[in-house]
């Protein structure tokens, strides 16, 4: 299998990259959640905002002209506050189901660690999904804790806070 390219996502059109979004975290996420949480959580979790797509730590895979990944990271936590130096936080890691388990995670992985480490990034924060935990862990990521993320007036989807360090 040929390695996907890997680029700058503001070569990437936003309503593709939210499609593969939609597509892979429902697949993913289908199974542990009640689908009353997923309707609310899915318009929520799928959508990159223009800040992030435009940012230079965040990136798409490209495998034979059509988009299979995204991944990127922040130095501003997926909330808007300022970030801590040498800390980076993970942002909107996903795979288009019928490309998983081909390398492209780990390929965007190892594109955002060398990005971030070019600025001084020795560490990196996410926000896992549970489903996702087995994919930060064999990165090296250790879990912190379970977290409950609010993703609206009384809306909190589970999550799992993870951390990696160089």
């Amino acid at each position: 299998m040929t390695p996907p390219d890997i680029s700058p996502a503001s070569t990437a059109c936003p309503t593709e990259i939210d499609a593969l979004l939609r597509r892979s975290y429902q697949q993913a996420l289908c199974e542990l959640n009640p689908p009353e949480l997923l309707r609310v959580a899915l318009p929520v979790l799928c959508h990159a905002t223009p800040e992030l797509l435009a940012a230079p730590g965040y990136f798409v895979a490209v495998r034979d002209n059509h988009l299979v990944g995204v991944a990127g990271w922040s130095h501003q936590t997926p909330f808007g506050r300022p970030g801590v130096e040498g800390l980076g936080h993970m942002r909107h890691v996903a795979v288009c189901p019928a490309h998983r388990r081909q390398g492209i995670g780990r390929a965007l992985f190892e594109q955002i660690v060398a990005d971030g480490g070019r600025v001084g990034v020795k560490a990196f924060v996410c926000l896992s999904t549970r489903p996702a935990v087995a994919f930060y862990t064999a990165m090296g990521f250790a879990t912190q804790g379970d977290v409950d993320l609010q993703l609206g007036p009384g809306v909190y989807f589970p999550a799992v806070q993870m951390r990696w360090a160089a």
